[in-house]
């Protein structure tokens, strides 16, 4: 028995092969498609399921939470004051640990030797944190030297990750005992810890103390300021649960907070979420959302089903040219079970080639879809044991998908029938369903043109918007934040302003929109009861500020120029919120920020500006003088000199911050970084719209050539009896231009749901006009017709009489 099954297995594949090599044109379409619809599905599963690691490498990760800021009136923030971490720690024995980090950006990091001289100068965007010693004992990176419990409870001590020690020293082994200098501090390595995972939302590279943001003048006792990117997280003993920690923090909140703040709470977020909530941001500033994920995972799934719709249709469709084969078979003493096998095998065969094909064209892929997501998925991903199982099980759920309804079919016809050729494409069952697969594939493919329309259209929308400032030509510089490059801004100024092609200048804390931040307290003068009024975004500039991004007063005049804050300008959604009427009626009140500070007057009020991306509404801005905050130069460019004019600025910055790394922005830039996600998401959609397109198309064009083979002897006929090339080219169309318009009509409605929902997250969109549809419409019939035109052409202008000839 097992031998005679044997036997079997091996005229199955025999057959099978054979089967294949004499359709070539029939098994390199099914090929093609199947193989660039697994390609595109392994990819995407591939995507999903390295966004999904994020973090998922903590022992305790279901006990690890982030204490975030959720607004009254809607708004969240991740930011977290400073005495945070260690009070809840204090206060609530439901938290095992706590531990404050703050993720900072663009710092300077200055190697020195053991004489204190500088030998090595770095700016690193990413990487450096300030951390207590407990956010070791919450997150599993791995300690190689040292001791962090005893070392970085103290200030300037920092861990280095091997990465980063090599790069400052030399070698990681060599590293420990070693000086180098952030923000003029000299900080000692005490310890060494691993590289982290690529798949983590804490790209660690320099650890330094929490303590040193103390020695750097920070009041760490200090619950009123806010700053972006200083983050509390508590790990939970076993037994208590997020929904009781979250109903103690409102009273934790009033007994802290003084003045209490009316518009937030405080709650807990899980760990599980900080990659994938798009509320909030994380150290990566990187959200790759579970909406993203479901949309990837069903655009992968789908193109592999129309892959499939493909080989269905063609495998039916050619049904007819093998019906004297299954009935030699049968006639031979072969039943139903071994026949449907048969063609399991030949579906097999196809499959397991297109997979193999998929699995080499992914590997090359991998390097591409890194650059193009900004991710790092390893090429041994694709290979491991979970993914190679992944790949079987697909390979056999698509051998079972695309071959069970042509196996049924073929396997079913009637011996007599079929040596008589009495088998035809209208004797078949199959024409309606092969139709409806066909609408099937255009849906897909017309709900991916629209949504690829509309993301690009919201992507133009966001690069063209008016932010309310001017962003043509102006370029932004950090220099040191200590107080001797304080000292000299107005030399930096006079110098620039002697340079050919540089128009002004202007220095302040922040650009109008970009990285970093300083939310605090507001209070209105008036306001005696100890609490504050509400949350602002704080913009310290001078009064140059205003000029280089020509802001504009809608009331009031510009504040005077002062090293210290004496005065304010607000914007006009900061004027709603606290009620004080019409702006020029705002001008004279007295507010304080922070609202323990002083009171000072209100002079000008500015036209509302975006300082963030336009997914958010406007921030409540208040600006003033205060030199000690100043840490960027606002530089603008004469049209045509931006080369010899960096030139200039890189010489000055060499010479008056020699040990400062010069560094440069367009604010431009820094707009389109904001929607660097969508930008991503645009090209995306552009490769899985035009491979649907193409799965689809391939398919439309070996069932229009199929189709033209079938009807060889009507379309003779035809043209004998007077119809003309034109005629049989509509004839031959008008069917599958039927089917795309009905394809067109289902697709309609879905694309404009998910379209109008993924729109809803963005505070400023595009509408959804009828102009996107029309395009898809127009241009799904166009590309089908240029597709399958090529078939339907050559057998309008066959000549009728070799189709004609055996009659």
């Amino acid at each position: 028995m097992f031998a005679i099954s044997t036997i079997m297995l091996n005229n199955y594949i025999k057959t099978g092969f054979r089967s294949l090599l004499r359709n070539k044109s029939h098994f390199f379409i099914n090929v093609t498609g199947l193989v660039v619809g697994f390609s595109a599905f392994l990819l995407i599963f591939l995507v999903v399921a390295y966004e999904k690691s994020f973090d998922t490498f903590h022992a305790n990760k279901d006990r690890i939470y982030r204490v975030v800021r959720a607004g009254k009136n809607g708004g969240y923030s991740p930011s977290a004051s400073f005495p945070l971490a260690a009070a809840l720690r204090a206060e609530y024995p439901q938290i095992e640990t706590s531990a404050a980090i703050y993720g900072d950006r663009d710092v300077q990091v200055l190697v020195t030797n053991r004489a204190g001289e500088t030998v090595k100068k770095f700016k690193e965007h990413l990487g450096v944190f300030f951390a207590e010693p407990q956010f070791f004992s919450i997150f599993n990176f791995r300690v190689i030297e040292g001791d962090p419990a005893n070392t970085l409870n103290e200030p300037n001590t920092a861990f280095l990750t091997k990465h980063m020690a090599q790069k400052y020293f030399g070698s990681w082994q060599q590293a420990t005992g070693r000086i180098f200098k952030v923000y003029g501090l000299p900080v000692r390595v005490t310890g060494i810890i691993d590289n982290p995972p690529p798949n983590t939302d804490f790209p660690l590279g320099v650890v330094i103390s929490h303590a040193t943001i103390g020695a750097l003048g920070e009041d760490l006792q200090n619950w009123v300021e806010l700053w972006t990117d200083h983050y509390c997280f508590v790990q939970l003993r076993p037994g208590s649960s997020a929904a009781r920690m979250n109903a103690l923090l409102p009273a934790f909140l009033a007994k802290h907070v003084s003045p209490q703040n009316r518009d937030y709470a405080l709650q807990l977020q899980p760990l599980n979420e900080l990659h994938f909530d798009k509320r909030l941001d994380n150290f990566n500033h990187r959200i790759f959302s579970n909406t993203l994920i479901t949309a990837l995972s069903l655009i992968g799934v789908f193109l592999l089903i129309i892959a499939c719709v493909n080989f269905i249709n063609l495998s039916t469709a050619n049904a007819v040219s093998r019906s004297r084969e299954v009935g030699v078979r049968k006639v031979l003493g072969s039943n139903r079970r071994q026949l449907v096998l048969q063609f399991f095998g030949e579906t097999g065969i196809t499959c397991l080639i297109a997979v193999t094909a998929a699995v080499i064209i992914a590997a090359f892929c991998i390097t591409y879809l890194n650059r193009l997501l900004e991710v790092n998925i390893p090429l041994q991903m694709l290979f491991s044991p979970g993914v190679m199982v992944f790949i079987l099980v697909a390979w056999l759920a698509v051998t079972l998908l695309a071959g069970f309804y042509p196996a049924l079919v073929l396997s079913g016809f009637n011996p007599v029938n079929a040596l008589k050729s009495r088998i035809s494409q209208n004797m078949m069952k199959g024409i309606t369903l092969r139709r409806a697969l066909v609408v099937l594939q255009f849906v897909v493919a017309q709900v991916l043109i629209i949504a690829t329309l509309v993301v690009v259209s919201q992507l133009n929308y966001f690069n063209s918007t008016d932010m309310g400032f001017s962003r043509e030509a102006v370029i932004t510089a950090g220099f040191p934040r200590d107080s001797i490059g304080q000292s000299k801004t107005d030399l930096v100024r006079n110098l620039l302003l002697q340079q050919p092609g540089i128009q002004a200048v202007s220095f302040s804390a922040f650009a109008p929109v970009g990285n970093g931040g300083w939310a605090t307290d507001l209070r209105l003068g008036t306001n005696n009861s100890g609490k504050a009024d509400l949350i602002v975004t704080m913009k310290p500039a001078d009064t140059g500020y205003f000029n280089i991004y020509k802001l504009q007063l809608v009331a009031g005049r510009r504040y005077f120029a002062s090293d210290t804050a004496r005065e304010f300008i607000v914007n006009e959604s900061l004027v709603k919120k606290l009620g004080l009427g019409s702006p020029q009626e705002a001008i004279g009140k007295h507010i304080a920020a922070p609202a323990d500070g002083r009171a000072w007057p209100i002079v000008g009020v500015v036209k509302d500006y975006h300082t963030a991306s336009l997914r958010d509404p406007v921030n409540m801005v208040a600006m003033t003088t205060l030199k000690r905050t100043y840490r960027m130069a606002n530089i603008k460019i004469a049209p045509g000199k931006t080369r010899a004019a960096i030139a200039a600025i890189e010489k000055i910055w060499n010479t008056v911050f020699p040990d400062y790394v010069f560094e440069y922005h367009f604010i431009g830039q820094t707009v389109a970084a904001y929607y660097k996600q969508e930008a991503e998401l645009s090209q995306l959609f552009k490769i899985f719209a035009g491979l649907s397109i193409f799965i689809s198309c391939l398919g439309l064009y070996g069932l229009v050539s199929f189709m033209a083979a079938r009807r060889k002897k009507e379309i003779g006929i035809r043209k004998v009896l007077g119809a003309s090339a034109g005629n049989i080219v509509v004839l031959l169309s008008q069917e599958f231009t039927a089917l795309i318009s009905i394809a067109f009509l289902i697709a309609t409605p879905l694309a404009w749901y998910f379209m109008q929902e993924w729109l809803q997250q963005y505070t400023f969109r595009i509408n959804l006009g009828a102009g996107f549809f029309i395009v898809t419409l127009l241009s799904s019939v166009l590309i089908a017709w240029l597709t399958a035109g090529h078939s339907a052409v050559k057998a309008a202008i066959a000549n009728p009489v070799k189709s004609l000839h055996t009659e």
